[in-house]
């Protein structure tokens, strides 16, 4: 008997342990992260739920992008995982359609998601059928700037597309660059037609476009026109670098860019050096009754084919009312309805937080709701418009459907090469000649260049207080100028300006006293020529503004370029024209890289001796000097 009682006993020991293991509930849960800290931060949250429910155990995954969505499929045929990372927007919506995720009001009731939800934010993942997704995250869009830079020009944060254009005008004037844009990734550069679109035409519109039925209408038109005023004065920084986010913030940070286009997910990649310099505003609007903001969702989902589905009320209740600490340990927004402001980290989050709770309408970025091969090819369009600096290629792909081939990701094993920028003035051809040459000699030291053109001296000399690495081309007297350059002792090459008259005897005589002089720029040998001629000189913003005024003179006097003249000999059959100044050009490098003087001056002088700049001579009509 007593064998028997002892039987019974290790039995039930047995039984009470095994009951003990099975209440450890087990859960798994597949995550799409992008480094290492928001790891950290989806460690420490499902932790946090397991001290406090002692009865799971949560199992977590974690995959990056490419994999995850590639394993995405099989999981919601299998189960594999109980509770899965999406994103909302079309992708989700391409999953209720195939009905293979759970509705969550199923398993937390719909009263509690609907109070305890952001109203645009639960509208997002609910449709007239059911709710299918816990959100936990939003990040907005804006511009972020560098405030010292707004302090240094006198500017401030701009709050209609009409200031902000004037604002960006008002910058490049003053020598410095107002816009970065990052084109490297694809994706970034989208923002721009997700904002415009919902300025020009609301919802329907952009709905419209993400489904490729935009084509040549009105609206396509005015966005097109939109985007176009911000081309064609080189508002973009070196637009020819494939900027990846990170460099772009690093270029606002370094005070070479003013402000950049970006989503809140830079937060963490702000140096703590600058974390005081950098602001933020929301995008600018034309149209006064837009309330549209750009603000990608992040979702759980939790697959029909789930093992465990009916035991996640505790989990997902769990992340519900925990969701401002969540989200805002991943540099991300809170989705829920309570006074989460004054837990964020800084102004620039509480005004992009601000921006999506008063707007009545919340989208996805472009590329999570379009088709991959419409976004890619906008992507690309709008890469390419920026780069040149020209609308042409936006309406192309935008109001034509045109593949575009330009190139806008770069393979990480791909070397990138140090960049280096110099300014230059607009208004002489011979600028190019110099950019080509100086673009050969800085590549054989191991570095790229970037060229930006202003309009004025002023403007050009301003551009040494925010980084600019020197001066493209300029005459030897310019060096009293600027002070905080040193020219490379080598001459680039001899440039000539001719004097162009409509009468024969006046280019064979001195010119009257007070005689006005056309021009198109403002270079220093001109001015110095015209002063000791004692000439008056009226300056034209373009060549063809001056030879109209030229050509209605019967007695009209310009000054050219070398380059300028073969480039409208055409127009000059009727006039003659002289040599009033021939003087050699020079590059010039900041103080700061006084290092490549010595190496910049030994390549010049090798290069010369080369065929490629013979070539580049006769190319720009500089071959006789």
């Amino acid at each position: 008997m007593r064998k028997l009682l002892r039987l019974f006993t290790v039995i039930g020991c047995y039984l009470a342990l095994s009951t003990s293991v099975l209440a450890a509930q087990t859960l798994s849960v597949a995550i799409l992260t992008t480094g290492e800290r928001q790891t950290d931060v989806y460690r420490q949250a499902f932790s946090d739920f397991e001290e406090q429910f002692n009865r799971y155990n949560v199992q977590l995954a974690f995959y990056n992008d490419k994999d995850f969505k590639r394993l995405l499929p099989s999981w919601l045929e299998s189960g594999e995982h109980d509770i899965l990372y999406w994103q909302a927007g079309e992708r989700l919506q391409t999953l209720i359609e195939q009905d293979v995720i759970q509705p969550i009001d199923t398993l937390l009731p719909k009263i509690e998601l609907q109070s305890a939800i952001q109203p645009a934010v639960f509208k997002s993942v609910s449709n007239q059928t059911g709710t299918y997704a816990l959100p936990f995250s939003q990040y907005g869009w804006g511009f972020y700037y560098n405030k010292a830079m707004f302090k240094a020009l006198n500017v401030s944060v701009p709050t209609s597309w009409d200031e902000f254009v004037a604002l960006c005008l008002n910058i490049k004037s003053q020598g410095a660059n107002p816009l970065v844009q990052a084109t490297q990734e694809g994706w970034p550069v989208l923002a721009w037609l997700d904002f415009l679109s919902l300025d020009t035409g609301g919802e329907a519109y952009r709905d419209q476009l993400v489904s490729g039925q935009a084509v040549r209408n009105q609206d396509s038109k005015t966005l097109l026109a939109q985007f176009d005023q911000l081309l064609g004065d080189g508002l973009f920084f070196a637009p020819e670098k494939l900027w990846s986010w990170q460099q772009a913030l690093q270029a606002v940070e370094r005070s070479q860019a003013t402000m950049t286009l970006t989503g809140q997910f830079v937060e963490s990649s702000i140096d703590p050096l600058h974390e005081e310099n950098i602001g933020f505003f929301p995008f600018p609007k034309k149209n006064g009754t837009s309330k549209g903001e750009v603000a990608p969702l992040e979702v759980w989902i939790v697959p029909r084919s789930a093992r465990n589905k009916n035991k996640l009320t505790d989990l997902l209740r769990y992340l519900l009312t925990n969701n401002t600490t969540h989200a805002t340990n991943l540099d991300a927004l809170p989705v829920t309805n309570e006074d989460f402001l004054p837990r964020l980290p800084n102004e620039r989050v509480k005004r992009s937080a601000a921006a999506l709770t008063q707007s009545s309408n919340l989208i996805q970025f472009f590329d999570r709701d379009a088709a991959p091969s419409l976004s890619q090819n906008l992507a690309k369009s709008l890469a390419s418009s920026i780069h040149s600096d020209s609308i042409g290629p936006l309406t192309d792909g935008l109001f034509q459907g045109r593949m575009s081939d330009f190139e806008v990701n770069l393979g990480s094993d791909i070397a990138v090469l140090p960049q280096l920028y110099f300014a230059s003035l607009t208004g002489l051809k011979e600028t190019f000649f110099a950019s080509n040459l100086m673009q050969d000699i800085y590549r054989q030291l191991g570095y790229q260049i970037s060229v930006t053109r202003y309009t004025t001296l002023e403007a050009s000399l301003n551009s040494y207080r925010f980084g600019i690495d020197g001066e493209l081309v300029r005459v030897d007297a310019y060096k009293k100028l600027a002070p905080s350059l040193t020219k490379i002792p080598e001459p680039l090459a001899n440039v000539a300006f001719y004097l162009v008259c409509k009468d024969l005897e006046m280019c064979s005589s001195s010119l009257p006293k007070g005689s006005e002089v056309l021009v198109t720029n403002v270079l220093l040998v001109v001015k110095t020529w015209a002063e000791e001629n004692h000439l008056r000189t009226k300056r034209y913003e373009s060549i063809e503004a001056l030879f109209r005024t030229f050509n209605r003179s019967s007695k009209g006097l310009m000054v050219l370029g070398a380059s300028e003249i073969i480039d409208n000999s055409v127009l000059l059959t009727d006039s003659t024209y002289r040599t009033i100044i021939s003087v050699p050009l020079y590059h010039y490098v900041h103080n700061k890289h006084k290092e490549l003087v010595p190496l910049i001056d030994n390549a010049l002088k090798k290069y010369k001796a080369t065929e490629r700049y013979q070539a580049l001579k006769q190319r720009y009509w500089l071959q006789h000097y």
